[in-house]
């Protein structure tokens, strides 16, 4: 692994950087009890608008480098690729949309997956296919 992020030019080596902050405060923010997504997000989008602003990216770009660490760090699921990759590209100033959707699974179960929309694309990390998307309820702040 380190001989392939060596290879990069430095502003990949600085995107491949921020992917992992990005996932590991994800990860984190999951794991603390209490809080519903929407204040998970607004939380996350306060850390973005804090932070300084990554090497200038295309939203491929932002999603190779959240990819290539989230690869990398046992235990990633599409909910915290996705919120790494919602904070990254708020951090980088573009706007983006949570997806979660769910579809029918084995008999009795149901499948839920996360993805992001933004700039009239689609960025998951797994097939889209099929799922519904649950729509947000109006939440209290």
């Amino acid at each position: 692994m380190l001989r392939s992020l060596a290879a990069l030019d430095g502003r990949r080596r600085a995107l491949v950087a921020y992917g992992f902050g990005w996932v590991l405060i994800a990860k984190a923010s999951l794991a603390v009890p209490g809080s519903a997504l929407p204040q998970r997000q607004r939380a996350l989008d306060r850390l973005a608008a804090w932070l300084p602003a990554p090497p200038r990216c295309t939203g491929s770009e932002a999603a190779w480098a959240i990819t290539a660490a989230a690869r990398r760090i046992p235990g990633t699921r599409c909910l915290e690729w996705a919120l790494a990759l919602r904070g990254l590209f708020a951090q980088a100033g573009i706007a983006s949309e949570l997806r979660i959707g769910v579809a029918a699974g084995e008999p009795g179960a149901i499948r839920a997956h996360a993805w992001i929309d933004a700039a009239g694309e689609t960025w998951s990390w797994g097939d889209t296919e099929g799922y519904s998307v649950l729509r947000p309820h109006a939440t209290r702040t």
